[in-house]
């Protein structure tokens, strides 16, 4: 045994957090890299945040870069966020609709019960009204974003700003996406990381997404040799494994042993908070820590928001699966019915036993999709809308 002899840590480096050296290689020496969800802080994060956030990117030079998936998906999702940011005080009016009235329905009743009469029980229940409109009122002068829906098309600042930033800094389209929909169907049926968790529940397209923009920084990593940070809100167990002790979340640790393997450099994963974070301690970003603490909102309330619309589209999926297994199922008893009838008959006909196999094999193939439906589910069920309060590296 020599002392020169690598050790465990450095034999697989993968399964251990970085050190403060090492992460202020990723940001000083490696390749930085973004996910749509990260790069629409820009529009959520308030014009200070949002300033703070640009200029580190801009600190980061040709460091930076971006898939091309991500690229297009940022395009196709910006109107949709434009209208989410314009409309969020109109939002919150709507929201705040449902548990004021229950308020004033309590009011009421105990008005009615307590023997308030109605003058006094009417008193209570304006000063809820006037509080519920002072509530809007003053998100409305707290909260102001500057772009309306109809500057998708024209108009937009922030846009040009991205523009500015990331030319010459997004990366190719992959030349043969059939043979990555049959490697991501492969992965996706093993649970191989990332993008997996996508599989149930959306677009097959779509559902690709993950994977496609995994393909893509892994060949660009290949063509830099750079180590690899990987800013993204996402906290889906596809993509990290959630830490016991409040630290903040790793990577899957079979992500940067890929990695590891096609270009010998190291992977990191941080969200939005961490990524700024680490730009303070280590390119001088000067962000605030309003800003940070900002994109730790931002990032908890995205991801319930995430978490709960997953659940909904899986419950609709799971439906579809159960109407499609019932469709099938009938259609396999016609088919046994009408096999049996021939057969009593004396007949043996080999188109109907061909109509029973094919039945059988289209159940089977249904069942199959309903029970990874249903084990998506249960697994979300346990995860539960986690409490991502992440701390920082």
């Amino acid at each position: 045994m020599t002392d020169d002899a690598p050790s465990l840590r450095e034999l697989f480096p993968w399964h251990s957090r970085p050190t403060s050296e090492q992460l202020k290689g990723f940001l000083t020496e490696g390749m930085v890299v973004f996910d749509t969800n990260a790069l629409f802080d820009a529009y959520r994060l308030n014009p200070t945040g949002r300033a703070e956030f640009l200029h580190t990117l801009v600190l980061l030079g040709d460091r930076l870069w971006i898939p091309h998936r991500v690229a297009d998906e940022f395009l196709k999702r910006r109107p949709t966020v434009i209208r989410e940011c314009a409309d969020a005080v109109t939002k919150l009016k709507k929201d705040l609709t449902s548990p004021f009235a229950k308020a004033r329905g309590e009011i009421e009743e105990f008005g009615g019960r307590r023997g308030l009469g109605k003058e006094r029980a009417t008193e209570l229940t304006d000063i809820l009204a006037k509080a519920q409109q002072e509530i809007i009122d003053k998100a409305a002068e707290s909260y102001q974003f500057e772009l309306k829906p109809a500057d998708c098309r024209d108009g937009d600042p922030i846009l040009s700003e991205m523009e500015t930033l990331l030319r010459g800094r997004v990366g190719p389209p992959l030349p043969d996406m059939q043979k990555v929909r049959e490697e991501a169907a492969y992965r996706f049926e093993r649970r191989i990381p990332p993008g997996y968790a996508d599989a149930a529940g959306k677009d097959p397209e779509d559902a690709i997404g993950d994977y496609v923009l995994w393909v893509q920084l892994l060949e660009e990593t290949v063509r830099r040799k750079a180590p690899v940070l990987f800013v993204t809100n996402e906290k889906k167990d596809d993509w990290v494994v959630k830490q016991q002790d409040g630290a903040s979340s790793l990577p899957r640790p079979e992500l940067a042993a890929e990695v590891w393997e096609h270009a010998l450099q190291p992977f990191h994963l941080v969200n939005v908070r961490s990524f700024l974070t680490l730009a303070n301690t280590h390119i001088n970003a000067g962000v605030s820590e309003e800003t940070i603490e900002q994109a730790h909102d931002l990032d908890s309330r995205a991801n319930e928001s995430a978490y709960r619309e997953t659940l909904e589209r899986l419950f609709e999926e799971q439906e579809r699966a159960r109407l499609i297994r019932e469709d099938l199922e009938a259609r396999l008893l016609v088919a046994h019915t009408k096999l049996e009838a021939a057969r009593e008959g004396g007949h043996e006909r080999g188109d109907l036993v061909g109509e029973v196999i094919a039945a059988e094999m289209n159940l089977e193939r249904a069942m199959h999709y309903e029970t990874k439906t249903q084990q998506e589910l249960i697994r979300m069920h346990i995860e539960a809308p986690p409490k991502w309060g992440d701390s920082i590296q």
